[in-house]
């Protein structure tokens, strides 16, 4: 779904308490065309973008989430399986597709890649933008759809593409991590279908695709390599080109 679709069903809008009227027209100021400040009551039900003394956040009934902006540490990164599998470095150019909080972007961007972070929920975009912002890295965002923006790549532009599909919810007992609960929560079925995205990826990507999945979860077509963690695997497919 392009991303202005998107727009008119969960709203753009930042709403904001008398405090932080200027700090929300900046950052509707600094966001894509179709966001705005909202003055007025707040939404009665559901998550919604809130300017405040502590800046950005989401706000839902007496609920709020914020991202942090504490990124991995740079030295010890370049071991970790997700640098390993994307080929880590300064000068790398990477897609981060389907970036939701950014956290696996921003990690890459720490370590000198040169990502660009697509994210179609304007609600995620919104916070992922901001958290780019705060977090002081060089990095790239766009609200975007991925299938279309790699559906009408005019060449390749990115050494590495990065997959990571929300993952089908578990039937354990044991909650994810209240950042993939909220993400959950805001986008609910409107995720991209992974066999498509890996389908065009691997007709766009200069050098690799790298697909996140669960340790033990299902495999997409035949990865050339994989490389494991401790409770995420990243499967690495070589471009059809």
């Amino acid at each position: 779904m392009a991303a202005r679709a998107l727009m008119a069903d969960h709203g753009a809008s930042i709403f904001f308490d008398a405090s932080a009227e200027c700090l929300a027209r900046e950052i509707a100021r600094r966001l894509p065309a179709g966001f705005a400040v909202a003055p007025g009551d707040v939404p009665d039900s559901g998550w919604y973008l809130f300017a405040g003394r502590d800046g950005l956040l989401l706000r839902k009934g007496d609920g709020r989430f914020r991202l942090s902006d504490r990124v991995r540490d740079r030295r010890r990164s370049r071991n970790t399986a997700l640098a390993r599998a994307c080929d880590a470095g300064p000068g790398v150019r990477v897609l981060d597709a389907t970036a939701g909080w950014g956290t696996d972007g921003l990690a890459l961007a720490a370590l000198g890649c040169r990502v660009r972070m697509l994210e179609a929920h304007p609600l995620v975009f919104a916070m992922l933008d901001d958290r780019l912002r705060r977090s002081g890295l060089s990095a790239r965002t766009e609200w975007a759809d991925a299938r279309s923006r790699m559906r009408n790549a005019p060449a390749v532009l990115y050494d590495v593409i990065y997959l990571d599909p929300m993952f089908p919810p578990r039937s354990k007992t044991a909650l994810p991590a209240r950042p993939l609960q909220v993400l959950r929560e805001i986008v609910g079925d409107e995720v991209a279908d992974p066999s498509e995205l890996l389908g065009l990826a691997l007709r766009c990507a200069r050098s690799r695709v790298v697909m996140k999945q669960r340790a033990h979860g299902p495999t997409l077509g035949d990865p050339d390599w994989r490389v494991t963690g401790r409770t995420v695997r990243f499967d690495v497919y070589r471009p059809l080109a």
